[in-house]
């Protein structure tokens, strides 16, 4: 198969080649960055933080609701 390609050959199929897989690393690499994005959105609305919760977020509305109705519930 070697055999029948010139060098010159083989160098631009190894180019056409390299260029296919930096197109692939490409889009995955903004796939990714879209991941992140969205992470980072659904994390702000969460209201997550590194230290934790924080006091805004649907899981800081959430545990304020829970405390509202445990409230009501209590004769």
């Amino acid at each position: 198969m070697f055999e029948a390609l010139t060098q010159s050959e083989l160098r631009a199929r190894s180019e056409r080649h390299l260029l296919m897989v930096e197109e692939v690393l490409g889009g995955l690499d903004q796939f990714v960055r879209g991941l992140q994005r969205r992470v980072a959105r659904i994390e702000e609305g969460l209201g997550l933080e590194p230290e934790g919760i924080s006091a805004s977020g649907w899981l800081a509305d959430l545990q304020r609701a829970k405390a509202q109705i445990a409230k009501l519930q209590r004769p």
